[in-house]
């Protein structure tokens, strides 16, 4: 039958991903006797024609794969690049971030820049912020930009491709830049390069995680046009820890969980956003009156209470979109400063007490 060649050459994935999506237990002849019985019987058994049949086998073969293999737009993925970049930005006395947002060779230079900076300025906290949704990219660069904070031939990770046994090791290549504390933001966006990255410093005990888990995207993407609008893109390669473990399809979970709308995310990493991070995680306060307004002659109190009482709105009405997964890294950061300052030296002994007065009898 004309079904026969279709069904040898793509219903292998059923076979192939059962033990890991658990298709329905069904047997090859039982599979191609279904679709005989559905060319024949079914209502509109003319629109199952053969080319139909097939975008329905690799759409579903697409599908269980899920980020290992998709089809992409070869125009639109190509208008759609980020340009990329690196921002920066001292989030508190002490405290800086730093954020890639494509993962690409170029952003290297500036984000060892910009450590140099805050090195020199004293910082004693970094907020390395993984969550931007860029392509997937080269571990070549996860290597480069860990080698910015692992000590200098240190294995950082090994790549294993999916029909061979033999691996590469990749290890950091140069001194660190940053030596101290380490916080790291990831949740679902985080990209190949970034869920790497993650990983190896969560698993060398120099950051802890904070946000949501990541897809388990750990996985070196090969890119191949298919036609002239599209491209397959499929994993060839995955990830191994120092360890030999992976996190392909399993992902990393947080270790402070904190949860981010995708809305209001999304708007913080459009490229078009100039906001400085730092603004997106402080309020900015009710105006009152203070000796500069009685200077000035006004009363910013009173003109707000006249805009109240004839039902305008005021600037403070509206609630500016906060990062709360940024806000509550700062947070842990204070807080664990305050802690280590108010730390109890048990073994200092106490000044003895001095002696109690005695009593002075009052003479009648």
């Amino acid at each position: 039958m004309m079904l026969r060649p279709f069904i040898g050459s793509l219903l292998l994935a059923p076979v192939v991903m059962a033990a890991e999506t658990k298709a329905p237990d069904i047997t090859q002849n039982g599979i191609q006797t279904a679709f005989r019985v559905l060319q024949k019987e079914y209502i509109r058994s003319g629109d199952l024609t053969f080319d139909e049949l097939n975008r329905a086998a690799l759409h579903g073969l697409l599908e269980r794969l899920q980020f290992g293999a998709e089809l992409v737009s070869r125009t639109e993925n190509a208008k759609l690049a980020d340009p990329g970049g690196v921002q920066a930005d001292t989030l508190r006395p002490g405290i800086a971030l730093l954020r890639p947002k494509a993962f690409r060779k170029e952003e290297i230079a500036a984000m060892e820049q910009h450590l140099a900076k805050f090195v020199k300025e004293g910082a004693k906290h970094l907020i390395l912020d993984l969550r931007a949704p860029a392509a997937p990219g080269d571990f070549d660069v996860a290597a480069a930009m860990l080698g910015l904070f692992v000590p200098e031939n240190e294995v950082l990770f090994k790549t294993r491709q999916m029909t061979e046994s033999n691996t590469e090791v990749l290890r950091s290549e140069r001194e660190p830049l940053w030596k101290t504390s380490l916080l790291v933001l990831i949740d679902n966006d985080t990209c190949n390069v970034g869920e790497a990255i993650a990983a190896v410093l969560r698993q060398r005990k120099q950051a802890l995680l904070i946000g949501t888990p990541t897809r388990g995207a750990a996985v070196r993407y090969e890119t191949i046009p298919v036609d002239t609008n599209w491209s397959l893109r499929f994993a060839r390669a995955e990830v191994l820890l120092p360890d030999d473990s992976s996190i392909f399809r399993k992902g990393l979970a947080p270790d402070f969980p904190v949860a981010l709308a995708e809305k209001t995310k999304l708007a913080f990493f459009d490229p078009e956003n100039k906001t400085r991070p730092a603004s997106t995680i402080t309020d900015t306060p009710r105006v009152r009156f203070n000796e500069a307004a009685l200077v000035a002659g006004k009363n910013p109190e009173l003109d707000s209470y006249i805009r109240r009482s004839a039902g305008e709105p005021l600037p403070e009405d509206q609630q500016k979109p906060r990062d709360t997964v940024l806000q509550r890294a700062v947070d842990f950061l204070i807080t664990s400063d305050h802690l280590q300052a108010a730390k109890i030296n048990w073994s200092q002994k106490l000044p003895p007490e001095p002696p109690a007065p005695k009593a002075v009898p009052v003479n009648e």
